[in-house]
């Protein structure tokens, strides 16, 4: 399986860039945030930064898509050598791993509200970043449902309920209402989301044979 449109790996001074902007759009948000402060703290030229990006907005896609290649990169490898199950839980444990984290839950808790002034803003969020995801799970339940090894009738959107699954852990540490999970919980979480969408997509002659097996 060769996964679409992964996004292009970043040069180290195009890290450095991208490491300045986290921090400056974590302290002001994006409106505040200007391309002068981003060359400071990236401690490089203005003229570098636009050299590398040309507004503030393809720097925040490009900070964006830089967080989920090393992700994405994982799950290309785990699809290329497991079998579903597996995949889907390296799947859950990475993406709980990456939304749960203190500093991306602080950069969408600083972005989110600024949606409302910049309604390009979650546009450019779910395009760089969540809908890369969304479609490496569709197509690989897509190749295992041709392969028979997955019945999944509409991969689009059982790719988009399964990370509504595991993205209703990250709203929850959010909005304050709980404490990131600890490892167990994390596990029985990953562990329920997964074993709910193989049981939805199990073929008929391997959930034939399962219910024969229970039987005996």
């Amino acid at each position: 399986m060769t996964y679409s449109n992964h996004p292009a790996k970043c040069s180290e001074r195009e890290a450095a860039i991208l490491a300045g902007a986290r921090k400056v759009f974590l302290e002001s948000g994006f409106g505040g945030a200007t391309m002068d402060a981003i060359a400071i703290a990236s401690n490089v030229s203005k003229q570098t930064v636009y050299n590398h990006y040309g507004s503030k907005e393809d720097l925040f896609a490009s900070m964006i898509r830089s967080s989920c290649r090393e992700i994405l990169e994982v799950f290309q490898s785990a699809a290329l050598k497991g079998d579903p199950q597996s995949l889907l839980r390296i799947v859950g444990e990475n993406f709980l791993k990456m939304a749960l984290d203190p500093s991306k839950i602080a950069l969408r808790r600083v972005l989110l509200p600024e949606i409302s002034r910049f309604p390009e803003l979650g546009q450019i969020y779910y395009r760089s970043g969540p809908a890369y995801l969304r479609q490496f799970l569709a197509e690989y339940l897509a190749e295992q449902n041709a392969q028979g090894s997955l019945d999944v009738a509409d991969p689009p959107l059982m790719a988009d309920q399964f990370i509504g699954i595991l993205a209703a852990c990250s709203m929850k540490a959010e909005l304050g209402i709980q404490p990131v999970m600890d490892e167990a919980e994390r596990e029985r979480y990953i562990d329920h989301a997964v074993g709910l969408i193989v049981r939805a997509s199990r073929p008929t002659h391997m959930r034939e044979r399962a219910e024969e097996k229970d039987r005996v």
